[in-house]
């Protein structure tokens, strides 16, 4: 299974980093379908095919992980280019670790 890890290092107070994470998953469900559920402060996306994340915003950083089956493993650089556009959009590369 292949996996994509990204974290950025962001100066935004929670409710700002929660609302990245939900422009975040939202791009993703719009994208490809699939579902968001929060799950304590964190949101889990989960689609048919198998793939999933845990977006986890945190005071400091956003932590974004997410597994790939062998259906979506060809996706990997179009779904990690979308996460990048989205965080860029929000954080800016002086905040980036």
């Amino acid at each position: 299974m292949n996996k994509i890890h990204i974290c950025r290092k962001h100066n935004l107070d929670h409710d700002q980093c929660r609302s990245v994470a939900e422009d975040l998953l939202g791009k993703l469900v719009g994208e490809y379908g699939g579902s968001v559920r929060p799950d304590g402060n964190n949101f889990s996306y989960r689609h048919t095919s198998g793939m999933k994340a845990i977006v986890e915003p945190k005071e400091g950083e956003l932590d974004i992980k997410v597994k790939l089956n062998f259906m979506t493993m060809a996706f990997a650089p179009e779904i990690k280019r979308q996460i990048n556009q989205v965080l860029n959009k929000y954080i800016s590369e002086d905040q980036e670790s």
